[in-house]
């Protein structure tokens, strides 16, 4: 599936979505053209269309500060699926950093992908008791952050707008 970048009116980024969508901003009038593929216009009956890598809207909409949920997914994601002890990517689950027995919460800071090697190495014990290091400190991340590893890829022209 093609991904477009939809920017809102001040050229913020909004979201990330399909070609289908996208068009149907442009074609009603909503969004304008940014940045589009030269190469691949989109072929129609009646006429051919530029192909959009990145839209904007045309009427600024208010969103009011995103969170990025925690839940497994967007931990996995947030860890690149990959274990922050050791970098393996299989067998994946779930680590607190400070173990739940030892008053350990489930929270952003706390929660970390491990695999299961690493996890039962761990026990109930700290990184540094277990002989574990952690290959970056657990982190909140942003909407942002998440808006930039869509499908682990996003478009060279979106840099700009996604602030990398």
């Amino acid at each position: 599936m093609e991904s477009i970048l939809v920017l809102n009116n001040d050229y913020t980024p909004l979201n990330i979505t399909n070609l289908k969508r996208a068009f149907n901003l442009l074609y009603k009038g909503k969004a304008e053209v940014i940045t589009f593929n030269e190469n691949k216009p989109i072929l129609t009956e009646l006429r051919d269309y530029v192909r959009p890598t990145i839209i904007r809207l045309l009427n600024y909409i208010s969103i009011p500060f995103r969170k990025v949920t925690l839940n497994r997914h967007n931990l996995f994601r947030r860890d690149r699926h990959q274990c922050v002890y050791c970098g393996n990517n299989k067998n994946l689950t779930i680590d607190h950093v400070i173990p739940k027995s030892k008053g350990g919460k489930n929270t952003w800071k706390n929660l970390v992908t491990c695999c299961q090697r690493c996890n039962t190495k761990k026990d109930s014990l700290s990184p540094a008791e277990a002989g574990l290091k952690l290959r970056y400190k657990p982190y909140r991340p942003t909407y942002l952050q998440f808006l930039r590893r869509v499908n682990g890829s996003f478009h060279n022209d979106w840099l700009a707008y996604l602030g990398v």
